[in-house]
């Protein structure tokens, strides 16, 4: 079989597999390699701030790694800043898994700004257990994440 046409077979497996507007947010290479890595420690861990924002996972409803959710899959987040600070939204990341991959342009590439979150339909990943740790800075300053945790049937 030539090359292109192996390229137009694997091309045409590929979109089989997704539906036309699924988010193709983490790959099952980078999934993988996530999960047989060491979990990264951050060098000095600071304690959260009571006074950073606080991030909400509306959709899926529940976040823990026993929530199962089937692809295409929705997310939203609410970011709550607290009274007399303004949200930050240069500063928001999204990092997969134990390397902590940034994914935070592949996200928001997607995701719907709302006045006090993101919204994304359409998700697509590999099949397994995932990670997502969401970050937000303030208008002070103050930093907030909340780690995100599901598995994909």
């Amino acid at each position: 079989m030539s090359t292109l046409i192996k390229s137009f077979v694997v091309a045409a497996s590929m979109s089989v597999l997704l539906p036309a507007s699924a988010i193709q947010l983490v790959t099952k290479e980078e999934m993988i390699r996530s999960q047989k890595a060491p979990p990264v420690l951050d060098a000095a861990a600071a304690p959260a701030d009571p006074l950073a924002p606080q991030i909400t996972l509306i959709d899926p409803e529940a976040n823990g790694a026993d929530k199962v959710v089937r692809n295409p899959f929705k997310m939203e987040v609410i970011f709550k800043p607290q009274e007399g600070a303004a949200l930050d939204f240069k500063s928001f990341q999204a990092l997969y898994g134990s390397l902590k991959m940034d994914i935070t342009d592949r996200l928001l590439k997607e995701a719907v700004k709302t006045p006090n979150g993101l919204r994304l339909a359409n998700i697509n990943v590999p099949s397994g257990k995932h990670r997502i740790l969401l970050r937000i800075k303030d208008s002070q300053n103050r930093l907030a994440e909340k780690e995100i945790q599901f598995r994909v049937e």
